[in-house]
């Protein structure tokens, strides 16, 4: 994509997005007349002067007034003016916005104004102290020689003084004259600052990488109005250039949630993406680089959901070099509209996708269209009924080039299902399936293809248990009652009638790949549960599946013989709270190997916390001269508390079938109260260096305040490994009860 291109798309991209910002940023409010609040007193004692329309009040004192609240052990309230003076151990409250205090204050309900010398404030989370405080009307509170901290220390290791202050409460804090100390000793002065209460307060980061030399990123953030939370980014990169960037987050009742984000660098180092190594010295060029980023979310009524993402972006390696993370989270990101209504009976589906970015290869949907009858009771019988039906114009496109295929499918699929029950505790679900196919075009250029296909099966299961009322500890491990779940199952699928042969066929991701089959799954599930304080826990769960294909099969599948084609085993141990062992693992028979497997351990006992992680997947469509292609990969992560101040780790990540460890890292980490210090060193081979250089080499030091994470300052990278970790979701914790009719019990043993 050329400069001028870039900064054409970007400018129209910009204006439209700036008129949506200015038009959401629009406050909405409604006005109407509400009927006065009464002041509700009480008190351990209450005197009532009539004539001076005044209540006198001491002990356990508490005024309110809509969500105003007035505590204190004296006060006197008179209830025509609304105006209270009280004394001793004052708070005033106001809901969800923090709390101003002192020894005695005036305020005056009606107008919500009022004064507390020599008052405190506290807004989470930050406490403040001034000689003077007024509460000038709601939600505003002035202070005169404030100090302002998160430190709850009588005296703070640090603290902001400020010769005036303005809380505006679930907002912000402006002050000004202000001079940050460490234990009190000035270190630096601002003429002004904006302290957010309830958005991204903004960071500092430097380092030197040898990607892009020294660097300094820097962060901050702004309300623009109560809904509309952003922050301005100012970056510079030694070897790379000036960044700027903006993004706002937005969140309203009726419009929904959504965040918009802008930058733009001028890379004096710019890879290629075009090229094999885009990272590579020869590839690289002075280029305008950047990207537009739209995300919205809005529930339009409790039944519709509207989803949309825009992403425009100046190349294909633009996120991995400067949002990694993101990167990470979304590889290919798209850009498309959805919306969705879903109720008890159907389902709705809208749904547009439309390539954004010249460099991405994209299936566009314009549209989709596909409405679902859920699984119903037939004219009142025993019959379930199920269909979809949908449209779809298909478009697809290939990177940097012209559209390569185009075609429109109108298909119909029907399912009729009718549940039996057999002697009370066996479930048999027998089915049948027809779906037609409509496309305009298929691979080899058709002017039409119509495709009929039929099927049937069955899904058969029973459920039984055991329970042995057993309250103790055994190998350390506690039981609050035990039971046994043993679940088999049955199933058969088969597709009869495939009129068309799939390769003939455009994938559209609707009804994609159907062809003649015959697949029996035998699978059995089985739990040990106990209940524990987050709920019922599933101590040992082994659920294992096979697949046996017979008939004259297809194309599709991995063998037309008949044989055991699959299987496929999920384990998952918790005899501790902090020790979890989960495997899952797919191998096949056809091909006489692994498929997939993934084994994670997390072990947490007391000071000490391991996580070990291991990946293997085979690649079926890449062989080499050894067999098939292979990824194997450890990733090992420790963590020691050698006390309560301090923490050492370490992490690293192995690559088995290449023996390369392509990362490891040593770190500590020092608890300073107010904020933690981090240090450490990481060494990682990267992807985004010249063929000559193979290892980046980065210390890292991270300071973060802990009321506030955003507030930091950090220098170099560290590892991004987010291994398994134990949380408070438990397997069985969600599991319903079982239902009475599959229910066998039996007297428990002796245990």
């Amino acid at each position: 994509m050329s400069d001028r291109l870039l900064r054409r798309k970007t400018s129209y991209v910009a204006v439209l997005v700036t008129v949506l910002f200015c038009c959401l940023s629009l406050p909405i409010s409604l006005h109407s007349e509400e009927p006065a609040e009464e002041i509700e007193v009480v008190a351990d004692d209450l005197q009532y002067l009539k004539d001076e329309h005044k209540i006198i009040a001491a002990g356990n004192v508490v005024v309110v007034r809509g969500d105003l609240e007035l505590s204190a052990d004296r006060a006197e309230v008179n209830i025509e003016t609304k105006q209270a003076q009280a004394e001793g151990h004052v708070v005033l409250r106001e809901r969800g916005k923090g709390m101003l205090s002192g020894r005695e204050a005036s305020f005056d309900f009606e107008t919500s104004q009022g004064s507390i010398p020599d008052g405190r404030f506290y807004h989470f989370p930050w406490y403040g102290h001034g000689d003077e405080m007024k509460q000038e009307q709601k939600k505003v509170i002035k202070a005169w020689n404030v100090y302002i901290t998160s430190c709850d220390f009588p005296h703070p290791h640090y603290d902001l003084k400020a010769q005036e202050a303005t809380v505006y409460t679930g907002d912000k804090i402006v002050a000004k004259n202000v001079v940050f100390r460490i234990l009190e000793v000035p270190v630096f002065w601002w003429p002004y600052l904006v302290i957010p209460l309830n958005y991204h307060f903004g960071g500092v980061k430097s380092g030197y990488s040898d990607e892009f030399g020294a660097y300094l990123l820097t962060s901050k953030g702004v309300a623009i109005t109560e809904n509309v939370k952003g922050r301005l980014l100012f970056d510079w990169y030694g070897k790379r250039g000036f960044g700027f960037g903006a993004e706002a987050d937005y969140k309203f009742e009726r419009l929904g949630t959504g965040r918009l984000q802008l930058y733009g660098i001028m890379d004096q180092n710019a890879p290629n993406g075009r090229a094999d190594n885009p990272f590579e010295n020869k590839n690289r060029d002075d280029r305008n680089r950047g990207r537009v980023t739209w995300k919205h979310k809005a529930r339009l009524d409790p039944l519709t959901t509207l989803q949309l993402q825009w992403y425009e972006l100046s190349d294909g390696v633009f996120l991995q070099d400067f949002y990694e993370r993101e990167h990470r989270a979304e590889v290919n990101p798209q850009s498309f509209a959805t919306l969705t209504r879903n109720s008890s009976r159907y389902s709705l589906l809208g749904h547009v996708e439309k390539r954004t970015n010249r460099f991405q290869s994209v299936a566009e949907k314009l549209p989709e269209v596909a409405f679902t009858w859920l699984r119903r009771p037939l004219f009142g019988t025993n019959f379930y009924y199920t269909n979809e039906e949908g449209f779809l114009n298909l478009n697809e496109t290939k990177a940097f080039g012209p559209r390569l295929r185009q075609t429109v499918q109108i298909y119909t699929d029907h399912e009729l299902a009718y549940p039996i029950r057999l002697a009370k505790f066996y479930s048999f679900i027998p089915f049948i399936n027809f779906r037609e196919d409509i496309y305009t075009d298929g691979k080899a250029k058709e002017e039409e293809i119509s495709r009929t296909v039929f099927g049937l099966g069955f899904d058969s299961s029973t459920r039984f248990y055991r329970e042995w009322d057993y309250e103790g500890k055994k190998f350390g491990m506690e039981f609050s009652g035990i039971r046994h779940v043993v679940e088999p199952i049955l199933q058969y699928n088969a597709i009869k009638v495939a009129t068309v042969d799939p390769s003939k066929v455009i994938n559209t991701g609707r009804g994609d790949n159907i062809d003649h089959q015959d697949i029996l799954t035998f699978g059995v599930e089985n739990r040990i549960q106990t209940k524990r304080r987050v709920g019922r826990v599933d101590v040992v769960s082994f659920n294992a599946f096979l697949d046996y294909s017979f008939g004259p099969g297809s194309d599709l599948l991995r063998t037309r013989a008949n044989k055991f084609t699959e299987t496929r085993v999920e384990i998952e141990v918790r005899p501790y709270d902090w020790f979890l062992i989960r495997n899952n693992s797919v191998y096949s028979f056809a091909d006489s190997g692994f498929d997939r497997n993934n084994l994670d351990l997390v072990f947490e006992p007391g000071r000490l916390q391991l996580g070990l992680g291991h990946r293997y997947s085979s690649n079926l469509k890449t062989t080499t001269a050894e067999g098939r292609d292979t990824d194997s990969q450890l990733t090992v992560d420790v963590n020691y508390d050698l006390n309560e101040r301090w923490d050492v780790g370490g992490y690293i990540r192995w690559e088995a079938n290449e023996n390369v460890l392509e990362e490891w890292e040593i770190r500590a980490r020092r608890d300073l109260h107010d904020w933690i210090l981090d240090v450490g060193f990481n060494v990682r081979d990267s992807d985004r260096t010249d063929l000559e250089r193979t290892f980046n080499k980065e210390v890292f030091v991270e300071l973060q305040l802990k009321a506030i994470p955003e507030v930091s300052l950090k220098t170099g990278h560290r590892s991004s490994f987010s291994g398994p970790r134990i949380g408070r979701m438990y397997s069985g914790v969600q599991e319903g009860p079982l239902p009475s009719s599959l229910t066998l019990t039996s007297e428990a043993p002796p245990v």
